[in-house]
């Protein structure tokens, strides 16, 4: 019986995924209201710099579902606050630098929420092969970056040559 417990206690451990796990998972493919009040509420008892900046992805992702505008410029504008926020308290922040630079590139250009995608990129670019983030993380946040609809073939180049050291 004690084996059998040490097992099942062993195969639950192993399958636990943390709200910050679940949301790094989920980003940014997020397609409904539900699934980013789901990650939120999920999200609300970690205090660190990543699950504040997932939390603020997920308020920005909230303005796409919501209905009216004055709903969706009301979720822009607290998760734009939240997410610039955290990058001035976390300026090298890898990770939350990369939810800016997806948030920035989704983000229709005439709400002017366009300003950092070069520093941002940039800042990955130097750093994450040096960054302490797991490598098979490494390569989700490359990987995503490529699926960005205009990006440049330089930008692409460049991730594809960190893709080949990694």
């Amino acid at each position: 019986m004690k084996i059998f417990t040490i097992i099942v206690v062993s195969f639950l451990t192993l399958n636990f995924q943390t709200p910050l796990e679940s949301a790094r998972q989920d980003f940014p493919n997020i397609m409904s209201l539900e699934q980013a009040k789901e990650h939120i509420s999920l999200l609300e008892s970690d205090d660190s710099p990543e699950a504040i900046g997932y939390t603020a992805a997920m308020i920005l992702m909230k303005s796409r579902y919501v209905k009216g505008p004055f709903a969706k410029l009301k979720y822009f504008k607290q998760g734009k606050k939240l997410l610039d926020q955290d990058i001035v308290e976390n300026p090298t922040s890898i990770e939350i630098r990369y939810i800016r630079f997806l948030m920035q590139k989704q983000i229709p250009d005439f709400l002017g929420y366009n300003k950092n995608i070069e520093e941002d990129f940039n800042i990955i670019f130097n750093k994450i092969v040096t960054s302490n983030l797991n490598n098979n993380f490494k390569i989700k946040i490359l990987n995503t970056m490529l699926l960005v609809d205009d990006l440049s073939e330089v930008r692409k180049n460049k991730i594809h040559q960190i893709l080949d050291k990694l």
